[in-house]
């Protein structure tokens, strides 16, 4: 587990001193800032947004032909088209897409039903770097920590899990993605990767590093060693069970993702 949270701090810290994509709203000092865009982060269901396709992670390039080079800016110019339906030139992936919406007044908020940030690459001395390299870490393992603790929670609550599992299929793939965004981002990926193997190792599960000091919290409590055959016993139905996880896992991820191995797979053989 430490030696995971260790490589996410030291890819982090790297990714910072090279330059990652980060918000720069509220940001401190002491960084360089290059390659600002105005992004998507959240889109409201039933606004007009939602119902012209528009994205979170879409970039907005201009509006009526107006470039648009801060979230601010966005907002000023949607609140003079009250009612009105404006041209929004976006970046999607590397795709270039047109979409016309129609800017409402809702809740005293005049616009398109959009939460947006300004991102940029950012750039930070290596002392620096290195400080927000251990923010960023700590910042993404509580992130993870109260997802799991929620996960665990309505499993044992029987409410529907709204968390999707990815194997390693899935996980391919999502590197994939990744990939066509840039280096920076497999980076970031497998820095996120590596905390989430140090959070599930550290899981109170037979077979797991967490099963083994929860055995060996017992025989704190307890004054004396756990049967070594017993202990044995639980440590295999454990990894017995993990494997079968990861083939259901892997099995659904097969079904997701099929169509698009299959594209990768004629590609790569060229038809």
């Amino acid at each position: 587990m430490t030696m995971n949270v260790i490589l996410c701090v030291l890819l982090l810290a790297g990714g910072f001193m090279i330059g990652m994509p980060q918000s720069v709203d509220n940001i401190g000092g002491g960084q360089l800032i290059g390659s600002v865009k105005v992004q998507v982060a959240e889109v409201l269901d039933g606004y007009p947004a939602k119902n012209a396709d528009i994205q979170v992670g879409d970039v907005i390039i201009s509006v009526d032909g107006q470039a648009i080079k801060s979230g601010e800016e966005l907002q000023k110019y949607l609140t003079t088209k009250e009612n009105q339906s404006v041209a929004i030139q976006i970046i999607r992936g590397e795709v270039a897409l047109g979409k016309n919406v129609v800017v409402i007044k809702k809740d005293n908020l005049t616009g398109l039903g959009v939460a947006i940030i300004d991102v940029g690459i950012v750039r930070y001395p290596w002392y620096l770097a290195l400080l927000e390299g251990v923010r960023a870490t700590w910042a993404w393992l509580v992130a993870i920590i109260f997802a799991v603790g929620g996960l665990i929670g309505q499993l044992f609550g029987g409410a529907k899990v709204g968390l999707e599992f990815a194997g390693p299929v899935g996980i391919a793939v999502m590197t994939g993605q990744a990939a066509k965004l840039g280096w920076i981002y497999v980076l970031q990926f497998t820095a996120l990767l590596s905390l989430n193997l140090a959070i599930i190792n550290i899981l109170p599960f037979p077979a797991l590093d967490g099963g083994r000091i929860l055995f060996l919290g017992i025989e704190k409590l307890r004054g004396r060693a756990v049967d070594s055959k017993l202990e044995n016993l639980f440590h295999n139905i454990g990894f017995v069970l993990l494997m079968v996880l990861i083939l259901a896992i892997t099995y659904s991820d097969i079904v997701k993702y099929g169509a698009k191995i299959v594209g990768v797979a004629k590609r790569s053989v060229g038809l």
